[in-house]
């Protein structure tokens, strides 16, 4: 079952899709590593003048789609899985 707090953040990351206040914003960790950063866009609620970004997920770079091919679909998923496992 998907946890009540994680299908409210992917609902306001939909809804921030929906209204364009999406960005993808390249940062950098303490140890200089790019990572393609996926943001919600929204005016500061204190400066309406200034732009805020909350970090919602990022790009992995390279790739983690060896990872996902070690994961398998829950048995009760109705549909096709559309990925090797």
């Amino acid at each position: 079952m998907i946890k009540k707090e994680c299908q409210r953040n992917f609902e306001t990351f939909v809804q921030a899709i929906k209204r364009d206040d999406i960005a993808v914003v390249l940062c950098k960790n303490a140890k200089g590593k790019e990572f393609q950063t996926l943001c919600v866009v929204f005016e500061n609620p204190d400066d309406p003048n200034k732009t805020c970004y909350t970090p919602f997920g990022f790009m992995a770079n390279p790739t983690f789609y060896p990872l996902l091919n070690s994961l398998n679909p829950p048995e009760n998923l109705k549909g096709d899985w559309m990925w090797e496992t």
